[in-house]
């Protein structure tokens, strides 16, 4: 039963940029480039924290790091085909056909975004957004089904938020 819905709900995204060479341009753009985004928007901020000697600089470093780890040994131990090779569809990009529960791009994105949230509230909220539209991409063009950005993202939130208060108490910042 999960299974079918989980399919369901990745033709309803997948089709609209397999069918429409304008959707699935844009998608094909945002999944590539959003790496890249964040990998520049996440050093800009340890810079950042460098320059002003912030101890939240430790839980910034440490979630995406432990994210890394758990996505990692969760691929080992479960292996989930893609969708290119389960459904048998064109994916937009060039993918590895390795497991892809859960995704570490939404999982990276979104511990990036809620660190960025932990210190920027304001700012904070706009990379939650293009964390959003990354995961939604990879499910576009055909390398994701939703329920591992779905868990993918749970990780990233969960494991900085969880990050951010355990270290609190050690580190005490405010």
């Amino acid at each position: 039963m999960f299974y079918y819905i989980d399919k369901l709900f990745f033709f309803l995204l997948y089709n609209p940029a397999a069918e429409n060479t304008v959707v699935g341009n844009m998608m094909v753009f945002i999944t590539n480039w959003s790496s890249y985004s964040f990998a520049a928007t996440y050093l800009i901020v340890i810079a950042f924290l460098l320059l002003q000697r912030s101890r939240k600089l430790i839980p910034v470093i440490f979630a995406p790091a432990l994210t890394i780890v758990i996505v990692q040994t969760i691929r080992f131990f479960y292996l989930r085909p893609r969708p290119f090779i389960t459904l048998e569809v064109d994916s937009l990009i060039y993918h590895a056909a390795n497991g892809s529960l859960p995704s570490m791009h939404a999982a990276s994105a979104f511990v990036i975004a809620t660190a960025i949230w932990f210190i920027d509230k304001r700012i904070g909220k706009y990379v939650l957004i293009l964390a959003s539209m990354t995961a939604i991409s990879r499910v576009m063009v055909g390398v994701h089904f939703p329920f591992d950005i779905i868990l993918g993202a749970m990780l990233g939130v969960l494991l900085s938020i969880g990050v951010f208060r355990g270290t609190k108490s050690f580190v005490g910042y405010y």
